[in-house]
């Protein structure tokens, strides 16, 4: 009976840590590897020439809509700062060559349209400001 209670024990501690482990990890912005840059007519919309939040979404996603309202938000107080939204179940040819696997995911751009980090989950609004922050100052003074 005593090694039942210890196995039942052992497995609820377990999947505590793992479910913390997997919290912490939500909405924090992870450096990429700067690559090649994604151009407006890809993303279906105008860059920001300071930074772009692109939003990969779908229509089942629960957090999707209030992450969305927040990039929208931080977006409007700079308006070298663009948001853009895409439905991933439309767009599965972009999702599948940025290799988007969840959604939200969202993918920060530099003014030159270069990802420059890669939020996965519903970001809190500290964690999307600190990402913005972080974004090298590149571009010009227009929206390309």
């Amino acid at each position: 009976m005593l090694v039942r209670v210890l196995i039942v024990v052992a497995i609820l501690v377990v999947a505590s840590l793992a479910a913390l482990w997997w919290q912490r990890r939500q909405g924090v912005a992870h450096e990429v590897e700067r690559a090649g840059s994604l151009s407006s007519a890809t993303l279906g919309a105008k860059r920001g020439y300071h930074a772009t939040f692109v939003q990969f979404s779908t229509p089942m996603c629960a957090k999707c809509p209030p992450t969305a309202s927040l990039l929208g938000r931080l977006a409007a107080e700079d308006p070298r700062v663009v948001h853009i939204e895409i439905d991933a179940s439309e767009r599965l040819d972009l999702a599948r060559e940025l290799e988007i696997m969840r959604t939200p995911t969202i993918l920060l751009l530099d003014g030159d349209g270069v990802v420059v980090s890669r939020i996965s989950g519903a970001p809190t609004e500290h964690q999307a400001r600190e990402a913005l922050a972080a974004v090298p100052r590149t571009g010009t003074d227009y929206s390309i």
